[in-house]
């Protein structure tokens, strides 16, 4: 039975082409601390790794590539930059569409937040702006892409708030890039959290940041330790990146990173029109199979490969777990760590089965997938 993957929201699959190729060689014939080990290879990594950041500063715009922060993953890169700009006695305003990723760190620092309204698309209401700021407030945060909806968000009406408010504005892009444009430059971003393992079709292990220089210098690092300058003072260095990446970096993952970029800025429009088609194509069907309810953004607004759906007369776990079974086809069912977005949706607590083609997903994959879901829905 072939793997049939189409959970590209959890994790990008297939990967960008020899990408394992690329991390092994280094790991087996190139191994080598930058900064530290004098080497002709230490000089090459260190090449990668700079050119990694251009790449990202290029994505988002911003030119300054030595302000980002390499992390395990956007998870951990907007714990860095809540928990080092923040307090308990700051108000945030948060969309109603967030991750865990931002919702719980906010939680266990006990700093107040208000929710920005959504649709029952998942679109957010930025009408209510005004009446959500407090003399405490200190940041926006808004989710670019939601991850059960698959709703784009405009951010330039928050930015353009954050920005007349003297706010911070921080970004979570994990569903949005590569395909929707994030300019931090013209939004005025604070920061912008990426991940290198889903749209990036990196591997997993490697996320972070780009930070606005002035908030780069003054952040609180969550980590501190050697860089491999500066090493006449146990101060943390105000150098950048040194400041922002202490200790050694996951060079595999920065050189996968790097390779799977590159290959998203020579492949950039067939990738993005083969993953828009897919997704299409997945919802069309959808729309004629009796007993499934589509959820999120529809099909002519402006959204990502995020397809959520509710069966009726048998449950997503049980539709999800026949799909494996029977046509070897990979889905998540739940809550997608994100109970607000499904209070939104109105589809908590139940969840949903979530389906996300990617830009490798193929017509023959997607036709197999309706063919077998019209079957379960109609022996249901």
């Amino acid at each position: 039975m072939n793997r049939i993957y189409l959970d590209n929201a959890a994790t990008s699959f297939p990967k960008a082409p020899d990408l394992g190729k690329v991390m092994a060689d280094y790991i087996e014939n190139g191994v080598v601390n930058p900064n530290r080990t004098e080497s002709a290879l230490s000089y090459r990594a260190f090449d990668i790794s700079f050119a990694l950041r251009e790449h990202i500063s290029s994505l988002y715009n911003y030119p300054h590539p030595e302000c980002i922060a390499f992390t395990r993953n956007i998870t951990e890169a907007l714990n860095w930059l809540i928990k080092g700009t923040l307090k308990r006695t700051d108000h945030v305003i948060v969309s109603s569409n967030e991750h865990n990723a931002v919702m719980r760190p906010l939680r266990q620092m006990g700093i107040n937040c208000s929710l920005i309204p959504s649709s029952s698309r998942g679109y957010n209401d930025y009408s209510t702006l005004p009446s959500l700021i407090t003399p405490n407030t200190r940041a926006i945060i808004i989710n670019a892409a939601g991850n059960v909806s698959g709703a784009v968000q405009d951010l330039e009406t928050p930015a353009e708030f954050a920005k007349k408010h003297n706010l911070l504005f921080i970004i979570d892009s994990a569903q949005a890039s590569p395909f929707i444009n994030i300019d931090m430059d013209k939004l005025n971003a604070s920061a912008v959290a990426f991940t290198g393992h889903k749209g990036l079709l990196g591997p997993q292990g490697i996320g972070g940041a780009i930070i606005r220089k002035e908030l780069a210098l003054s952040i609180d690092p969550l980590i501190s330790g050697g860089t491999g300058s500066r090493s006449d003072s146990e101060e943390v260095p105000n150098l950048l990146p040194d400041r922002l990446n202490p200790g050694t970096e996951n060079m595999p993952g920065i050189i996968g990173l790097e390779h799977s970029l590159s290959y998203i800025s020579n492949n950039f429009s067939s990738l993005y029109r083969n993953e828009k088609e897919m997704t299409e194509m997945l919802m069309e069907g959808l729309y004629k199979i009796d007993g499934i309810k589509l959820f999120g953004a529809g099909l002519v607004e402006k959204r990502t490969n995020v397809v959520s759906i509710q069966t009726e007369e048998i449950d997503e776990a049980e539709v999800s777990a026949l799909l494996l079974e029977r046509g070897g086809i990979e889905t998540r069912v739940g809550l997608h760590c994100s109970p607000s977005s499904h209070k939104t949706l109105g589809t908590f607590p139940r969840g949903t089965l979530r389906f996300s083609p990617g830009p490798f997903t193929t017509k023959d994959e997607i036709n197999e997938t309706l063919t077998l879901l019209k079957e379960i829905m109609k022996n249901a």
